[in-house]
């Protein structure tokens, strides 16, 4: 009897640790902690208040949390690879933390955020790159030859666009796509302003997502409802630490952005430009691709006619040769 109590006693020991133990792993892996003010943590329908500062609280995906007056918290995801700094008055919602990619929500309010990159030489990437530069080279490569095959491999490989994102952040008039940088961004409802603080971060328009743009460090731009992404501006130090540093929306009051074009503008130049115009384009200012292969088609003209020229010259030695013979 006293053996199996003691049996008992190990297992529920063993069970509890094992428990406390996936708990703490959990935490560790996303978690939010409360600097000063009040937070409200949603999950499953279910509102919880925190307002003890310096505890940390388990976060799940799905979870919705919503800040109060003169707040400010820090969200750490993926083991801390990533975190993401909200402010007074803010809504967020962590829509997957997948392992590979974080999909979140900044519906109303700022955050500052820092997202890890991923390895330079990460083999799904080389694999995007490889898959993307052949498609674009082989509709030419049998016409333009070997040099010019080379050419239009390595222009294809520097244009590279849509990378498999790391961080995805949606907000109600914009997209933004994070492959590793550190960036902050306040948004309302019917516009969104980014500044790049490092690295790049990509903005679109959810009407236009396929149509984004860069932003680096010190560069500011934004999305308005009807509008695609501004185009970047540099700031200076000055106001680029008044943006980062500030507790709200408010702190991009003075940013002077710069111009942005109609959302059905954009659509008819796309839709007005196919892809092979598009390429001409791009091209015309390196003496174009299409240039290219003009001069080597007037090039084989040339070879072409050379070598009728010199069979013809043979022919006439070869006239001239036997009529000499029969007069022998």
């Amino acid at each position: 009897m006293i053996l199996v109590k003691n049996i008992f006693q190990s297992l529920l020991i063993l069970f509890l640790g094992l428990y406390f133990l996936e708990t703490a792993a959990i935490g560790v892996e996303n978690s939010l902690e409360l600097h000063s003010g009040t937070v409200k943590l949603i999950r499953d329908g279910k509102s919880r208040i925190i307002k003890k500062a310096g505890e940390t609280y388990n976060l799940m995906a799905n979870d919705r949390i919503q800040t109060g007056n003169k707040t400010q918290i820090t969200l750490y995801l993926k083991n801390r690879d990533n975190t993401v700094k909200l402010f007074s008055n803010s809504f967020f919602k962590l829509d997957d933390l997948a392992v590979e990619e974080n999909s979140v929500a900044l519906l109303t309010g700022k955050g500052n955020f820092k997202i890890k990159p991923l390895p330079q030489n990460s083999t799904t990437e080389n694999a995007e790159a490889k898959n993307s530069k052949n498609g674009k080279a082989n509709n030419l490569a049998a016409t333009l030859g070997s040099k010019l095959k080379g050419k239009l491999a390595k222009r294809g490989k520097s244009k590279l666009r849509g990378k498999k994102k790391r961080f995805n952040i949606r907000t109600v008039s914009a997209l933004l796509g994070v492959r590793g940088t550190e960036f902050v961004v306040a948004t309302t409802g019917d516009s969104t302003n980014l500044l790049g603080l490092s690295g790049e971060v990509t903005l679109a328009s959810p009407e236009i997502p396929d149509y984004e743009i860069p932003v680096l460090a010190n560069e500011v731009s934004n999305v308005r409802e009807g509008l695609g992404p501004s185009v970047p501006v540099t700031v200076s130090p000055e106001e680029r630490d008044k943006i980062a540093k500030g507790d709200g929306k408010e702190s991009f009051q003075q940013v002077q952005f710069g111009k942005s074009e109609s959302v059905g503008s954009i659509q008819s130049r796309i839709k007005n430009n196919d892809e092979t115009s598009n390429f001409e384009e791009e091209n015309n200012n390196e003496g174009g691709v299409m240039d290219q292969l003009d001069r080597l088609n007037e090039l084989e003209n040339t070879l072409a006619n050379a070598q009728s020229a010199i069979d013809a010259a043979k022919s006439k030695t070869l006239i001239l040769n036997l009529t000499f013979t029969n007069r022998d």
